[in-house]
């Protein structure tokens, strides 16, 4: 999810004949690994790449821990369905229900899916908080914020179809990884985080929150400051928002980087954080996503959200100080984590002139999964531009379909496109200095040659557009080339960065299969 360090622990492919559901059981997967590496893992992220056989467009998923079938779960959903927007609140439920998650039989070949992330999922004294990206092809994509009403460790994960699992659905099980963690404080007493000397260096800051905030209400917004700086009208920013049954969007300069439970909430229900700074040391204006959520018991508010926005200044991050908005202070049990990300490399390009094509080509075949990180700006005389992306130099509009929801200004709009290339918004030449914009893409299972390709991701145009969506390329081929180009514009400006990283590599390889970002 977004650009998270993780390892896959364990992989279950659906065998022939399809399956209702799959369980991981969590137990020596976790410690043999915890104990190899010598860290104690604290976080889960679950990778999806599957259909169903129902006769739909689309499949649904529940999810539940431990075992607990009871009414003890509750889920927000933000949602694109071709052209309509739309937001929902379920409470009391007997699992996660992501609905929609995946792909159905009526479309022919595809796969849908996404991430599923538990912060903080082995503490055993407050309830857990559940993120989730993800869309059924072009059918839909949604963002969901979730709680599981159970102070339990998280020891098991059981993963069960609206209808049976098409064989090659794909389930990866994976931890984030806490050797790259630059700071984790897990508060003892009611407080905020500074987190200081953030080491400089290529790639991205991850940040992962697990918060309530003391105000007296049942959310808070989290604020952000960068380099101690706390003037408001240096940070601009653009949301999207599910609240209830009512979505909304907005552009503002203010501190706002996520939503989060509040005082008043139900008790031991926190909310969730994860966010990207991208590229923090490049020496351009500091451009940052997250995904933020909390589910409230008691009703009728919970909330997920997703926002893009840079601060005004191009000095590399070396400070970062999270408070929250409304209240003084994040409750004892509030947890941060920060991780300067390195990636498992396929290739790194980093522009030094104004470049027409960005090429991955000769793309390794032994990777479960790819993702595609871009930070990046064109030349295009406008203050936006689109990414395209060809796969396998297969030019074919009409072979790429996406399903979209984005916020732009106070706008909410939900797109679909059966015959489109566009992959991500990037700023234009009209923007100021140093801004630059994009986001990350998942291609799960990319080497599969039994079903088309899927695509996932959240992406942003700074300040003026955030958006979430699913796509799918009609080929039964693997993935070994992906090139982009502007849409719009004639060429990427230099200072704009592409990185292809594979999830994960497999054990027994060379060593050379792949490199991590260094110093």
């Amino acid at each position: 999810m977004l650009n998270l360090p993780i390892k896959v622990i364990d992989k279950h492919i659906t065998p022939a004949g399809g399956e209702a559901a799959i369980t991981f059981t969590l137990g020596n997967l976790v410690t043999q690994w915890d104990a190899r590496e010598g860290i104690t893992s604290r976080h889960l992220v679950v990778i999806i790449n599957a259909a169903e056989v129902g006769a739909s467009d689309y499949g649904d998923i529940t999810v539940s821990f431990n075992g607990d079938l009871g009414n003890n779960y509750g889920y927000q959903r933000l949602y694109g369905l071709d052209n309509a927007a739309a937001s929902d609140i379920h409470d009391a439920s007997d699992g996660l229900d992501l609905g929609r998650f995946v792909a159905g039989a009526t479309l022919a070949n595809a796969f849908g899916g996404g991430s599923l992330f538990i912060p903080h999922a082995f503490n055993t004294v407050n309830n857990k908080a559940v993120l989730a990206l993800g869309g059924s092809s072009e059918h839909l994509v949604g963002a969901w914020s979730g709680l599981w009403s159970n102070i339990a460790a998280i020891t098991s994960i059981t993963l069960a179809g609206g209808s049976n699992f098409i064989a090659g659905s794909k389930f990866l099980l994976c931890v984030v990884d806490e050797r790259y963690v630059v700071s984790e404080e897990i508060l003892g007493a009611d407080g905020t985080f500074n987190v200081n000397n953030i080491p400089q260096g290529k790639g991205d800051l991850a940040v992962i929150g697990y918060l309530r905030s003391d105000r007296a209400a049942v959310w808070d917004d989290i604020n952000h400051m960068i380099n101690d700086d706390a003037v408001a009208a240096n940070y601009m920013r653009q949301r999207l928002d599910g609240a209830a049954a009512v979505t909304s969007a907005s552009s503002n300069p203010d501190l706002i980087a996520g939503i989060i439970s509040g005082n008043n909430a139900s008790a031991n229900a926190f909310g969730a954080l994860v966010g990207i700074y991208s590229q923090y040391t490049q020496g351009n204006q500091p451009y940052f996503l997250t995904l933020s959520g909390f589910h409230e018991t008691s009703g009728p508010t919970s909330q997920v959200r997703v926002m893009s926005g840079r601060r005004n200044n191009i000095e590399p991050i070396n400070k970062l100080y999270l408070e929250p908005n409304n209240g003084t202070s994040f409750k004892e049990g509030s947890g941060l984590w920060v991780y300067r990300t390195p990636k498992r490399l396929i290739d790194r390009q980093v522009l030094t002139v104004d470049t027409a094509t960005v090429t991955f080509a000769d793309i390794p075949q032994y990777f479960d999964d790819l993702v595609l990180h871009v930070y990046a700006r064109t030349d295009e005389a406008a203050v936006d531009d689109e990414i395209a992306i060809t796969l396998n130099a297969d030019a074919v509009a009409a072979n790429y379909d996406w399903q979209e929801l984005q916020g732009a200004a106070a706008a909410v709009a939900a797109l679909r496109s059966a015959a489109s290339q566009q992959l991500m918004y990037v700023p234009g030449d009209n923007e100021g200095a140093g801004e630059f914009g994009g986001g990350s893409a998942l291609f799960p299972a990319y080497a599969r040659t039994d079903g088309h390709k899927h695509i996932i991701l959240l992406d942003g145009q700074q300040e003026n557009r955030v958006a979430i969506s699913s796509h799918r390329w009609e080929s039964l081929t693997a993935i070994t080339t992906i090139a982009l180009d502007p849409v719009t514009g004639n060429n990427f400006l230099a200072g704009s960065v592409f990185e292809l990283e594979g999830i994960l590599r497999k054990e027994g390889l060379p060593a050379n299969a792949g490199m991590s970002i260094s110093a």
